[in-house]
Parts: structure tokens; C-alpha cells; sequence
């Protein structure tokens, strides 16, 4: 049976059940059945034939082919939030709401916090498409171009070709590589070095011995054979090839192009100095063109001198090659002085793990959580782990996690994600202390290659700020921060050639708020510039516009800017680059409630711009900090105000600007 076939059945069943609803008579005795229930059922079905729809191939669900034009956010309204709704609705995984307002058939034309919610979960859905090449971690809520352009590209709608048409197909010649050699060509190039690692494992396979580079002048040239001696300085205790080495190979690009058995001592021309060929090499050097060959090699798996002080060295040799030009003359040239050494050494020796903070390590940020539900996989730490000189099997990681209030409180879950698996830690937090470090057993399920790394997540789902008897578990402003210290570290268990007991490096996280009620003002909001004023540029002016969202509450920002760090309303402010006059001036999208004083709606974002003047009194360079936001729930902006500090520091300034002293 085709999808499409597939998808007919089923959906059928599925449009039958829907008409099944609506026509079937409700007994009085089963009152308790409300139209709340029957619309729940509704909805589930029309989730399931929408995922009926996306497993046919239909793109999205609705494939309405509507398209978003425009950037929308918390407090928005309009047509095109009502489609976005309806979008989001069409799959169970990023529904607005199962009931009510915003669910199927009820969408509204109101971008709330259901909205954003559901976008955030559309963002982590397609976290590959949206987030990901933003170098973003957490979803953001925020449908701007590159959720927009997802959605859109989904909601195009799209037609089944016919299966006659999937099965056409075009024939494509196939053209040949010619390598007719042209010219009366000769070797003017044969170059050894030694392999960038010079120590080789006992056990190892294809372990790089040497790096040659070999050019052809005056025409092209066909290598037809190479002759090599492998031999030791008379010190160790196995002087024979045949009893360490298993194959020596030839590799051009990646690609085996001749080998040689060396375990087995007849295959060598002299066995005194451990002569032995590569014959039918085949190789071609087009005139001009260097050509790099890798000479590797697989080594038996025990090896007495590995490990030995001053035992297993070995030098590999070219001594001789033969090759024809375009006539089929056979040239055979000796070569003097090309060799490499290399070092037998124990097998698993120099392995190590080591521990780094990602680049993609989120920054410190405001994690916006439910007072009533827990708010699940947040990522608080991203770190890596290299294995260096060989493949390491990971069996345990650990994980310390701080919290400033206890653990317990705070932390409902935690996982560790590496390679699309997920492991859940084997503890619980702590239900007395501030710190626990969590233990995760990966039992061999990764294992990280040589000279690779992996990105491990930290992904905790945190517990609601209230309990179920509307008690608070932890304040707003808690914060939480993941690092793997030393002594988390050390603690790895892991295995490569024997027990891993080598480690180094350490992952560091940053400190992130939880806000429960308040305000939060997101770093991807913000936006700085600068610029001078006056006939000789003496007045700087700089420009920090920054959003402010409310959460579980309206909140009151006084129309104020001051510098310094002792106001207790409005905004602070603070100017580096030396002694100067400034004044600021706090301007925003919001209403004024109370003359001079801004309201932030509860879930609704206001954008805000604080414009600073810099008059110097000598010539420098001069930036503008933003300094903390001073709110508070009551209307007069003045009343019992707390401060929000914007994090990370850096990211809440301008950019330096020249300007004249006057």
C-alpha cells in the first residue's frame, strides 16, 4: 500500500469518528459527558488527521499556503497571529491550547502567552532549522525571520506527484577518466617526512608511518613498483619486521592504492635489512602535479619493546622506484637520503580525555518559569569532550549544579544529551544543600573516536514556583549554574585501550536567573548605537534600545535615567572614557498610566531607549553602559522597586565613539 493510499484509509476512519461525535445521541444519564469533553475529543481527532496529512507528505498539516511578512511577538495582534494559531494548532507537538481560546477552531487574533509558548515549542522542534544557526540554545518565543521562514516553507502547499512520475528518471552518461600518460617524463621530486605522530600503538591499524611527496617533470609518469627497508637501531628486543608488523599500505587521498604482507618473512627480498616491495602500484603523476602518498601500517598486538625506555624506534626507508613514461620506457631511480622514524609504544599510551566549555554554551540569561507548571528542558551548560590518541568509550560523567536555594526545590529533573541520546542522572538533587553533583551512567553507549569530540548538554526541567498549596519553593531572581569541575572530571570512568586515568580541562557555566513574576529584559532585544553632534563633533550621543517583558503582573518603570549606580527608580547608566558631562533620557513604546511613569502589560513586551549625551572635557573615546532597570508593581514607578540587572554585562553597552573635547 502507497502513503497516499495509507493516509486515505486512515483518514477516513478518522473523518467518520469526527461525524460519529456530532450525530450520536447523549443519554440524560450521561450527563457528566459536556460539550467541554466532546470538544476535547474533537480536537484530539482533528490533531490526528493532521498528523495523518504530515505523514502522507503534505508538508504541513494545514498547508494553507498563507504567508507570515512580518516579525510578530507577545501583545501583538492581527490576522496573521490568528493563521499562525491555526498553524500551530495543526500538530499535536506545538498546539496553543487543547480547550478554550487559541485551541482548533477557537484560534484568536491575540499573540499571548499560549502563543509564545506554542512558538517555543515549535522552535525546539525544528531546533536544527531555527535555533541552532542563530548559535542559539533555549527557544526564544519570538517569531522573527528565521522561525518565520520555517513556518513558511512548511505551510507552502505542495502536490503528490504521481508514482509513474517518482519512478521516471533521467540517463546520465557516465564520461571516463583518461590516463593516457603524454611526454618523455621522468621523477624530479621524492620526498620523505615523518608521520605527524610519531609514536604508533601496538594493535593499531593503518597507523601513518610516513608522509611521501613525489612530482613528475617533462611529461607524465606511471609508478609501477617501490622498494622499502623497515629496520631498527639493533636495541630491541624484536628486531624482526614479520614479528611487529602485520601490512604495510600504500594511501593516496584516503584511497589504499597497494599493500604488502609483512608478517610473513618470505615475502621479504632480504630479510637481513627488511627489504621488501610494493609491486603494480600503479600510481599516476600527471606532469607538475605533486602527488602525496601516506605509508601506514597495521601492528601486531603485542610487541615486547612497547613501552620499553630506549627500545622500539624504527626508520622506514625508500630505496628504489620504478616507473614508465608514455612510451613504456621503464625508468628505475635509486633513492638516497628518504626516510622517517617512528616509535613502537604500549598500547593505549598517551590516551586522555579532555574537558572544555563549548562554544555553544548558552550565556547567562533569564529563565522564564511557570508559577504553576514546571518548565522543562532548559539547557544551563554545554561542554566538550576530546579524546586524544585513541577511541574512548564513555561509562560515567558527573556534574555538579548549583543552585541558590536547595537543590530539591529547584531541580525536578536533569539530563545529559550527547548525540541525539539522552541519559537521566542515576541521583535526585539534594534536599538539604545548595550543590549536588548528579551522576550519569552512559554505560558504553558513546564512544568518542580519536582526536574527535562530542557536545555533551546539561538539560534540567525545573519544578513550578509555587507548590500545590500556592507556597513559593524558591524566590524569583533564583539562580542555577552547571559546571564540571576537577573533581567532577576526575571522577569520569571511561575506557580506551585499558582504563582511562588521564584528564584535563574543565567546563565552565554561566550563573542563570529564574523569573517567576518581574520583569526580563532579553539580550536579543537589544540593540546600541553612536554618533557626535556639534560643528567639531564635541557632543557624543549614544543610544541603548533594549525590550522589557512582564511576567505574572503589570509592572512600573519610572521615566528617569541617571548616572550611576544609587538610583532605587528608572534606569542607571554609566559612561567610561574619562571625565565628562552626560545627561539621559528614557523613552518607551508604553503607556503612561501615571503621567511619567511606563506600564509593562503582563505577557506583553515594550521596547525602551535610553538616549545619553557625552559633552568632554578632553578628547577620547567614550561608550554607555546600561546599568540596572528599577520596576515595581506599583503604579506611582516609585513604591517598593527592585532591580533587574541585564546579563551579560557586555552585550548591554555601545561601542566606543570619538569625540572632541570642548
Amino acid at each position: 500500500m502507497t502513503i497516499a493510499k495509507d493516509f486515505a484509509s486512515k483518514a477516513a476512519v478518522a473523518f467518520v469518528a469526527l461525524a460519529m461525535i456530532f450525530t450520536m445521541s447523549v443519554p440524560a444519564s450521561n450527563a457528566q459527558q459536556s460539550a467541554e469533553d466532546l470538544q476535547k475529543m474533537i480536537n484530539d481527532l482533528l490533531a490526528q488527521i493532521a498528523t495523518l496529512q504530515a505523514q502522507a507528505g503534505q508538508g504541513s498539516a494545514t498547508a494553507s499556503g498563507y504567508t507570515w511578512t512580518r516579525d510578530l511577538k507577545t501583545g501583538m495582534t492581527g490576522a496573521d497571529v490568528k493563521e499562525l494559531q491555526k498553524f500551530l494548532n495543526a500538530d499535536p507537538d506545538t498546539r496553543v491550547a487543547a480547550t478554550g481560546a487559541g485551541s482548533a477552531g477557537m484560534e484568536t487574533e491575540t499573540y499571548g502567552p499560549a502563543t509564545t509558548a506554542a512558538v517555543s515549542k515549535f522552535q525546539v522542534k525544528y531546533r536544527a532549522d531555527i535555533l541552532s544557526p542563530a548559535g542559539l540554545v533555549n527557544p526564544t518565543g519570538y517569531f522573527g525571520p528565521s522561525t518565520r521562514a520555517k513556518a513558511n516553507a512548511l505551510n507552502t502547499v505542495t502536490t503528490t506527484p504521481d508514482e509513474d512520475e517518482e519512478e521516471g528518471s533521467t540517463d546520465e552518461e557516465e564520461e571516463e577518466e583518461s590516463n593516457e600518460l603524454s611526454g618523455e617524463g621522468s621523477l624530479d621530486t621524492f620526498e620523505m617526512d615523518d608521520a605527524t605522530d610519531t609514536d604508533v600503538q601496538e594493535g593499531a591499524e593503518d597507523a601513518e608511518l610516513a608522509e611521501i611527496t613525489m612530482e613528475a617533470t617533462d611529461g607524465d609518469i606511471e609508478i609501477d613498483r617501490m622498494d622499502f627497508t623497515i629496520e631498527t637501531d639493533g636495541d630491541n628486543t624484536e628486531n624482526d619486521p614479520w614479528e611487529v608488523f602485520e601490512e604495510i599500505t600504500l594511501w593516496v587521498d584516503g584511497e589504499e592504492v597497494a599493500s604488502f604482507d609483512a608478517s610473513d618473512e618470505d615475502n621479504y627480498l632480504d630479510e637481513d635489512d627488511g627489504t621488501f616491495r610494493f609491486t603494480n602500484v600503479g600510481l599516476v603523476l600527471m606532469e607538475d602535479e605533486e602527488v602525496e602518498v601516506t605509508v601506514a601500517a597495521t601492528v601486531a598486538g603485542s610487541v615486547d619493546d612497547a613501552g620499553v625506555s630506549d627500545e622500539g624506534d624504527w626508520t622506514l626507508t625508500a630505496t628504489e622506484v620504478r616507473y614508465f613514461d608514455a612510451d613504456g620506457v621503464a625508468t628505475t631511480d635509486e633513492l638516497p637520503s628518504a626516510s622517517a622514524a617512528f616509535e613502537i609504544v604500549e598500547e593505549g599510551e598517551g590516551e586522555e580525555l579532555k574537558f572544555g566549555t563549548a562554544s555553544s554554551n548558552p550565556d547567562a540569561t533569564d529563565i522564564v518559569v511557570d508559577t504553576d507548571d514546571s518548565t522543562d528542558g532548559v539547557t544551563i551548560l554545554e561542554y566538550t569532550i576530546e579524546a586524544q590518541e585513541g577511541d574512548i568509550e564513555l561509562n560515567t560523567l558527573f556534574v555538579k549544579v548549583d543552585t541558590s536555594a536547595t537543590s530539591s526545590l529547584v531541580i525536578d529533573d536533569i539530563a545529559l544529551e550527547i548525540d541525539g541520546q539522552s541519559f537521566d542522572a542515576e541521583n535526585s538533587a539534594s534536599t538539604t544543600a545548595n550543590t549536588t553533583t548528579f551522576e550519569f551512567d552512559i554505560d558504553g553507549d558513546v564512544t568518542i573516536d580519536a582526536d574527535d569530540e562530542v557536545t555533551v548538554a546539561v538539560v534540567v526541567d525545573i519544578k513550578s514556583q509555587e507548590s500545590s498549596t500556592n507556597v513559593d519553593r524558591y524566590s524569583n531572581g533564583t539562580t542555577i549554574e552547571a559546571n564540571v569541575t576537577s573533581v567532577e572530571r576526575d571522577l569520569t570512568d571511561a575506557e580506551g585501550a585499558d582504563d582511562i586515568d588521564t584528564f584535563s580541562g574543565s567546563a565552565s557555566g554561566e550563573s542563570h536567573t529564574l523569573v517567576a513574576e518581574g520583569i526580563v529584559v532579553p539580550v536579543d532585544g537589544v540593540e546600541a548605537t553612536t554618533d557626535t553632534q556639534g560643528e567639531n563633533d564635541t557632543i557624543g550621543k549614544f543610544t541603548i534600545e533594549f525590550e522589557v517583558t512582564a511576567v505574572e503582573g503589570d509592572f512600573y518603570i519610572k521615566e528617569l535615567a541617571t548616572e550611576g549606580t544609587s538610583a532605587t527608580t528608572g534606569v542607571e547608566f554609566s559612561v567610561d572614557g574619562g571625565k565628562a558631562t552626560s545627561s539621559g533620557v528614557l523613552s518607551s513604546t508604553a503607556d503612561e498610566d501615571t503621567s511619567g511613569v511606563f506600564t509593562v502589560r503582563e505577557g506583553e513586551t515594550e521596547t525602551f531607549t535610553l538616549t545619553v549625551t557625552v559633552d568632554p572635557f578632553a578628547t577620547g573615546q567614550y561608550r554607555v553602559q546600561l546599568g540596572n532597570v528599577n520596576y515595581t508593581s506599583d503604579e506611582d514607578g516609585i513604591t517598593s522597586t527592585e532591580a533587574y540587572t541585564p546579563t551579560p554585562a557586555q552585550d548591554f553597552r555601545t561601542g566606543y565613539e570619538t569625540v572632541q573635547g570642548s
